[in-house]
C-alpha cells in the first residue's frame, strides 16, 4: 500500500469515525493530525495539555501558551520560545524556533551570520557566498493577525507538534537545512474576544447555520486588535504595540520566507499566492518567479489530496502595510494564504455543503509542511536570492531615479523627527546632516525642481541601501497601478461591476505626516552622522517667567496641553499673531499665566520641555509689540475638555483609532458611551461630542428626542465633531444640524418618450474614492486650523461630498482643489474627482453658543495622518473655550 494511498484511506475511515481507538467528537470524527504521522511519544499532544484535540475545539491564549512551553519543555534541544512583546491587555507574544539541536544550539550565530548577508556593503562576495552556502534559511510561519481568524493558530500549533514528533527521517531532514519560527497568535486581544463571545454562545451541539449565535460576533468582533486596528494593515505604519514588536523581531532575524495565513468568507475555499494584480513595481521578478514556483507546489500537494482552491483572483499586492507584501520590500518572500473560515465548528455555506473546524485546520496544517518542505528543498535558492535583492536594492540607489531624500525641520520639525524615526523603526537607514548643503532637489509634493539649500539638522535618507525598495515605496509621492488595471477598473465602473481594489490606492508618508520632503538624482555629498533616534532636548528660554510662559502651538505643544489640562493647569490661546522683541508668535500659540498656576509651574514647564521637545519662552512683561494683547480678547481661556464618544453599533470600528490617539498618543481621558446609551448619557456631563463614522440613518441611530437634546446641548455651548457618515446623517432630518447637503451624482434625465407621470430615478451617490490623496486649501484665520500651512493633502476614501455652506451660517475651513489639481496621489473615479472639486473637507457651523463641526473623511483613520489629526485635536482642544 503506498504512502498516498495508506493516507487516503485513513481520511475516509477519520470521515466516517472508524479509526481503531479513536475518541469520538462532537461530530463523531477522529481529529488531527494527519495518519502518517509517525509519533514520539515524549512530545506531549494538544490535548494531552490544553484537554482537547487539535481541531476539536478553538484554543484560547492561555492554553496556547501553556501547550508552547510543554513542546519547549519536551524537546529543549529542538525548540526555544521566545516572548517578543506583550499586547495591550498585557497578553504575551511568542515566536517558537524550532531546529535540530546543531542549529538551535548556534542559532544567534546563525542569526548574525544571515544579518551580514543582509547588508552586501561590508561583506565582500566571496564571503556571501561562503555564508550562503553554510547558513540554513529561515522560514517564518505567522497565524491568526485577525484575532477572529481562527483556523491559522490551531495550525500553527500542529505544525510545531509534526515537527518536534514526527520520527520519519524525511520530516527530521527538512531541519537539517531550514530553522522555522512559528508564531502561532499575533493578535491575542482580538482571538480571546472571539473565543469567549464563542464560548459563551454555543450549546452542547455545533450549529451548522450562519446565524446561529455562536458565529454571531459582538460589535467590533475579533478581527482587531484592543484598539480595534486591523494590524494586516499596519506593518510599516506601526501604531499598535504588537505590529511594533512583530516588525522589531522580524529585522532581528531578516527571514528568507514568510508565511501570512488568514480566514476569509465560508462560502470560499482556499487562496494561496500569487496574488491578483495590481503588483506592486517594487516587487522583483525572482520574488514573483519564486512565489509562483511555491504555489505550484502547494497546488500539486493540494490535488493530490483533493482539496480545493484558487489562486491570482483576489487579493492584490500592492499597498505594502500587508504581512504578504512589507517583507518583500526587505527583501524576503512573502506568501499570503486564505482559508475559509468557520467562526466555530462547523458552518453551512450556500452551497449545502458543511465547513468544519478541523478541515480548515488541515489545510493549513498542510500549507505549512509544504512551505517547510519547499523552504528545505530550495534552501541555497532562497539564502542566495536574499542576499541578491538587497544587493540590488543597493544598486537601484545608485541607478535609479532617486539617490537621495531629504526631510528638512521647516515649520514642523518634530513630525519632521516622527517620520525619521518611523523609517528608522522600518529598517531604514537615516542620517543627520551635519553641515549645510546645496543642491538639486525635487519636492515631493509639487514636483518642482530647483537648487536647495538642505539646512543642518535635515534628515537624509541615502536611496543606496539594502531598504530602498521600501525607502522609494514609503516616500514617493506617487506608487503607480498597472495602467491596464487602471483602465479595467472603469470599464468595470461605467458596466456597474464592483471594482478589483482592495485597499488604498496611496500611503505616501511625507503627504500623510503634512511635511517637506525633497528627492535629489543627483550624486550630491551631504555631510552627515547615523541617526540613532535621539532628539535635542527642549528647554525654558528666559528663566523663571514673572508673567507667563509662551509655546507655539505645533503638534508637540498640543500633547503638553493635554498634560497640563490633566494636571489641572490653566492655559490660554491666541487667536492671532503677535510679537513681542524679536519673537513672532503665530495663532495658536499657548500662553500659561504664572499668576494664575501653581507656584510649580516653573518646574512643570521644565519638565513638559524635556518630555515633549519644547522651547518655552518665559516673559517677564505682557506688553507685545503688536498683534494679540496678552490680556486682550483674541486670547482665550482653554476650556478643559470632558470629552465623551459613542461607540458600539452603528459605529464603526474605526471609532477605536479615536479611542487609541486619546489613550496612547495625546494621553486625555475620553469617555466611550455606547451608541444605544446616548439617550440616558446626562450630556450637560461633557462639553465635547465625538461621532465617529457610522450608519446612524439606521434603526441604532439616534432617534427624534436624542436629536433635540443634543441640539439644545449644542445651543448652551457644546461642541458636536461629526466624522465621515455622521456628518451626511447630520444634513438630513430629523437631525439637520448642518446646513449643507450631501452631492450626488447628477440625477439621470428621463427619456423623452417616458410618461411625465414617472419620476426621473434618484440621484444615485458618488462611486466611493477607493482611498488616495487630495489637494486642500486652507482657511487659516480660525481656531480650527491653528498650526496648518496654506495648504494640506487630506487622505479621503469614500463617498461623503458636501456642498459648500452658506457664508451666513459657518464656514469651509479646509477646501478641496480645483478638479484639474485636486487629485495628489493614488486613484479617483474621474466622476468622483469632479464632484468633489471645491467642496469641504472640514466644515464649522456655530449653533448658539456651542459648534457643529463635521469632517468628510475620517481623521484618524489608521492613525496614519498627523496633518488631519491635528484638525481634529483643535476642534477637541478649542472648541469649548470659543
Amino acid at each position: 500500500m503506498t504512502r498516498l494511498f495508506a493516507f487516503v484511506c485513513g481520511m475516509v475511515f477519520c470521515a466516517c469515525g472508524l479509526l481503531p481507538g479513536a475518541e469520538p467528537t462532537r461530530a463523531g470524527r477522529r481529529l488531527l493530525p494527519v495518519p502518517e504521522l509517525q509519533a514520539d511519544p515524549r512530545i506531549p499532544t494538544l490535548k494531552k495539555v490544553a484537554g482537547h484535540d487539535w481541531g476539536q475545539e478553538i484554543t484560547s491564549h492561555a492554553e496556547m501558551e501553556r501547550y508552547l512551553k510543554a513542546l519547549v519543555k519536551a524537546a529543549p534541544d529542538r525548540a526555544a520560545l521566545v516572548p517578543y512583546g506583550t499586547t495591550y491587555e498585557g497578553r504575551t507574544l511568542y515566536y517558537l524556533i524550532i531546529a535540530k539541536p546543531e542549529h538551535l544550539q548556534r542559532r544567534e550565530q546563525i542569526r548574525t551570520a544571515n544579518l551580514q548577508l543582509a547588508d552586501p556593503r561590508s561583506l565582500p562576495p566571496e564571503q556571501a557566498r561562503r555564508i550562503a552556502a553554510e547558513i540554513p534559511t529561515l522560514i517564518w510561519l505567522a497565524y491568526a493577525v485577525h484575532g477572529n481568524e481562527t483556523s491559522g493558530t490551531e495550525a500553527g500549533l500542529l505544525t510545531a507538534y509534526h515537527l518536534l514528533a514526527d520520527r520519519r527521517p524525511e520530516t527530521q531532514k527538512l531541519l537539517d537545512n531550514a530553522v522555522v519560527l512559528i508564531d502561532p497568535l499575533q493578535n491575542p486581544d482580538g482571538h480571546e474576544r472571539f473565543v469567549n463571545v464563542y464560548r459563551e454562545t454555543r450549546g452542547v451541539f455545533p450549529d451548522a447555520e450562519p446565524l446561529a449565535t455562536e458565529h454571531t460576533e459582538r460589535w467590533p468582533g475579533g478581527r482587531f486588535n484592543h484598539y480595534l486596528f486591523d494590524m494586516n494593515r499596519d506593518w510599516f505604519l506601526q501604531s499598535q504595540r504588537e505590529s511594533q514588536a512583530k516588525v522589531a523581531a522580524y529585522l532581528h532575524w531578516q527571514p528568507h520566507t514568510y508565511i501570512d495565513a488568514h480566514e476569509m468568507g465560508h462560502n470560499a475555499t482556499y487562496f494561496f499566492s500569487p496574488k491578483a494584480d495590481p503588483v506592486n513595481p517594487f516587487f522583483l521578478p525572482q520574488q514573483i518567479e519564486t512565489l509562483d514556483l511555491l504555489g505550484r507546489q502547494l497546488a500539486q500537494r493540494f490535488d493530490d489530496r483533493g482539496f480545493v482552491y484558487t489562486t491570482r483572483e483576489m487579493f492584490n499586492a500592492f499597498y505594502p502595510g500587508y504581512g504578504s507584501t512589507w517583507p518583500n520590500f526587505q527583501g524576503g518572500l512573502a506568501h499570503l494564504w486564505e482559508q475559509a473560515g468557520v467562526r466555530g465548528l462547523e458552518i453551512r455555506r450556500d452551497d449545502e455543503q458543511t465547513l468544519h473546524f478541523r478541515d480548515a485546520v488541515l489545510h493549513h496544517y498542510v500549507s505549512s509542511l509544504v512551505a517547510v518542505e519547499f523552504a528545505a528543498s530550495h534552501a541555497r535558492r532562497l539564502v542566495d536570492e536574499f542576499y541578491e535583492a538587497r544587493r540590488r536594492s543597493i544598486q537601484l540607489g545608485h541607478d535609479g531615479p532617486v539617490r537621495h531624500y531629504f526631510l528638512p525641520p521647516g515649520k514642523s520639525p518634530q513630525r519632521a523627527a516622527n517620520l525619521a524615526e518611523l523609517l528608522l523603526n522600518n529598517g531604514v537607514e537615516v542620517r543627520r546632516v551635519t553641515k549645510s548643503t546645496k543642491g538639486d532637489t525635487t519636492e515631493i509634493r509639487t514636483g518642482e525642481t530647483r537648487r536647495r539649500q538642505i539646512p543642518i539638522g535635515s534628515f537624509h535618507v541615502p536611496a543606496a541601501q539594502p531598504a530602498s525598495r521600501l525607502v522609494r515605496v514609503l516616500l514617493d509621492r506617487q506608487v503607480d497601478m498597472e495602467p491596464d488595471f487602471v483602465q479595467r477598473q472603469i470599464r468595470r465602473q461605467a458596466e456597474r461591476f464592483p471594482d478589483e481594489i482592495y485597499d488604498v490606492t496611496a500611503w505616501s508618508l511625507p503627504l500623510a505626516f503634512g511635511v517637506d520632503c525633497w528627492s535629489s538624482s543627483a550624486p550630491l555629498e551631504a555631510p552627515g552622522d547615523p541617526w540613532d533616534g535621539a532628539r535635542p532636548a527642549g528647554q525654558v528660554v528666559g528663566g523663571r517667567a514673572k508673567v507667563a510662559y509662551l509655546i507655539t502651538g505645533h503638534d508637540g505643544a498640543l500633547t503638553a496641553l493635554c498634560s497640563w489640562l490633566s494636571q489641572g493647569l490653566r492655559v490660554h490661546v491666541a487667536d492671532r499673531d503677535f510679537r513681542m522683541g524679536d519673537d513672532e508668535y503665530p495663532p495658536g500659540t499657548l500662553i500659561l499665566r504664572a499668576a494664575e498656576n501653581p507656584p510649580t509651574l516653573h518646574a512643570v514647564m521644565q519638565q513638559a520641555a524635556r518630555e515633549f521637545g519644547l522651547r518655552i519662552r518665559a516673559s517677564d512683561t505682557g506688553l507685545v509689540s503688536a498683534g494679540a494683547q496678552l490680556g486682550g480678547p483674541n486670547v482665550k481661556w482653554v476650556r478643559p475638555p470632558k470629552v465623551a464618544m459613542l461607540v458600539d453599533r452603528p459605529t464603526s470600528y474605526a471609532a477605536g483609532h479615536t479611542w487609541y490617539l486619546f489613550d496612547q498618543v495625546w494621553r486625555y481621558p475620553v469617555t466611550r458611551v455606547a451608541a444605544s446609551n446616548l439617550s440616558r448619557l446626562n450630556l450637560h456631563d461633557y462639553n465635547v461630542l465625538v461621532l465617529p463614522d457610522g450608519d446612524y440613518g439606521g434603526r441604532e441611530g439616534p432617534g427624534e428626542s436624542d436629536v433635540g437634546r443634543l441640539r439644545q446641548w449644542i445651543s448652551q455651548g457644546g461642541t458636536l465633531i461629526l466624522v465621515k457618515r455622521a456628518a451626511a446623517w447630520a444634513t438630513q432630518k430629523p437631525a439637520s444640524f448642518l446646513s449643507v447637503q450631501k452631492k450626488t451624482k447628477p440625477a439621470v434625465k428621463p427619456a423623452a418618450e417616458q410618461p411625465a407621470a414617472e419620476p426621473a430615478a434618484a440621484s444615485p451617490p458618488a462611486d466611493p474614492a477607493p482611498g488616495g490623496f487630495l489637494a486642500a486649501k486652507v482657511f487659516r484665520e480660525h481656531w480650527l486650523t491653528f498650526g496648518c500651512a496654506d495648504g494640506i493633502d487630506v487622505f479621503y476614501r469614500g463617498n461623503v461630498i458636501l456642498t459648500p455652506p452658506d457664508a451666513s451660517q459657518g464656514r469651509g475651513l479646509v477646501t478641496f482643489a480645483s478638479a484639474s489639481q485636486v487629485l495628489a496621489s493614488g486613484f479617483c473615479w474621474p466622476e468622483t474627482v469632479d464632484l468633489i472639486a471645491e467642496t469641504p473637507y472640514l466644515i464649522h457651523e456655530p449653533l448658539g453658543t456651542g459648534h457643529v463641526i463635521a469632517f468628510t473623511d475620517d481623521p484618524n483613520f489608521r492613525a496614519m495622518y498627523p496633518a488631519t489629526q491635528r484638525l481634529f485635536l483643535n476642534a477637541v482642544l478649542f472648541g469649548p473655550g470659543h
